[in-house]
């Protein structure tokens, strides 16, 4: 199913959306883009590039209370907060970021041990993924194209959009995204020559260039394990890191989070936190020990595991090319150039 709808009528698909449910969408900032429940249509707006932050938190909180208590009381009087789901459109999402979604799927429902909190969030949401513009260069720091995603990969999305001029076509992709779009009202069906425009966009799209050296999973893999105690090698590509975990807290697929409890006036909140390897403390243990109390040693262990530790365990690579730790790194730590200086060692 492909219907269309002008670009100038979004407010109105927006506004039908946020009477089925929550709208998160990218909305324009002082510093740029970012996913925001939208609270009036006309706020909506996808003349952008990539945002700032990822849309991971749509399904994984920055911060997220599980249970409440007060203390001197027993345990058993501990209250758990009660997951309070209602259907959600993530609206917007560019394909190497839909892909994050299958990435982190692996750790949050697919080992065994299910997160209740991240599964019920993915099963109410819908989403509208959104080709990147290929008639604009790719942004230097990106390089999706090498990891196997392209520019309008429709895949994992429930419906997936894509701009013709002044039009928006939307593409139904699963059985959910095809009853969305037969509910929604001011859509019109697509010609012939849109789905020819939609299906050449998507093959192109497979074939838009980001940066050019080829990453191979397995490959990859296992010249980091080659590397791994090549210290000259892991301190020369660290030796301005800061430590700030900014590159971790933008990822897509970085899913690292610490359990803290906090108490105010005998009223207690459990709660989860995202961390991040980077960090000084990360793996500071109980005993004052810690393993990784030097930079190169975080930096070594963010990389070998989205590059090597992944894909001897899953298979594929834990990293989608977004570019975003690049362009948000104060000090210009490129993770594309660390992992083009590996294959040439």
């Amino acid at each position: 199913m492909l219907k269309k709808t002008a670009v100038q009528k979004i407010s109105d698909l927006a506004a039908q959306l946020m009477q089925k449910g929550t709208l998160i969408a990218p909305v324009r900032e002082d510093a740029g883009f970012n996913f925001r429940e939208i609270s009036d249509a006309g706020q909506v707006d996808l003349n952008f590039y990539n945002t700032l932050m990822s849309p991971k938190s749509a399904f994984f909180p920055h911060m997220e209370d599980f249970v409440r208590y007060q203390t001197g009381k027993s345990v058993l009087d501990a209250v758990p907060v009660e997951i309070s789901i209602k259907p959600a459109f993530l609206f917007g999402v560019r394909p190497c970021d839909v892909k994050s979604f299958e990435i982190m799927d692996i750790h949050f429902s697919g080992t065994g041990a299910v997160d209740p909190y991240w599964q019920k969030r993915r099963e109410a949401t819908t989403i509208f993924g959104y080709a990147f513009d290929l008639n604009t260069p790719a942004d230097g720091a990106d390089f999706y194209a090498t990891l196997g995603i392209g520019a309008a990969d429709p895949e994992g999305s429930d419906v997936f959009m894509m701009k013709k001029g002044d039009e928006l076509l939307l593409k139904a992709v699963t059985k959910k995204g095809e009853k969305l779009l037969a509910e929604m009202s001011g859509l019109t069906d697509a010609s012939p020559e849109d789905q020819k425009y939609f299906d050449e966009t998507v093959a192109t799209g497979r074939s838009f260039k980001t940066r050019l050296t080829c990453v191979e999973a397995k490959s990859i893999a296992k010249k980091f394990e080659d590397l791994f105690h090549k210290t000259p090698f892991w301190e020369r590509i660290s030796d301005a890191c800061l430590s700030c975990g900014i590159c971790t807290f933008v990822c897509p697929t970085c899913y690292c989070f610490d359990i803290c409890d906090e108490t105010l006036f005998g009223q207690g909140t459990r709660r989860r936190v995202w961390d991040a390897c980077m960090f000084t403390d990360f793996t500071l243990e109980a005993s004052g020990h810690n393993p990784r109390t030097k930079v190169y040693q975080r930096l070594r262990q963010k990389v070998c595991h989205k590059y090597s530790y992944h894909v001897r365990k899953y298979g594929v690579i834990s990293c989608v090319g977004c570019g975003r730790c690049t362009r948000a790194c104060p000090v210009n730590i490129d993770i594309f150039s660390i992992v083009d200086q590996a294959m040439k060692e």
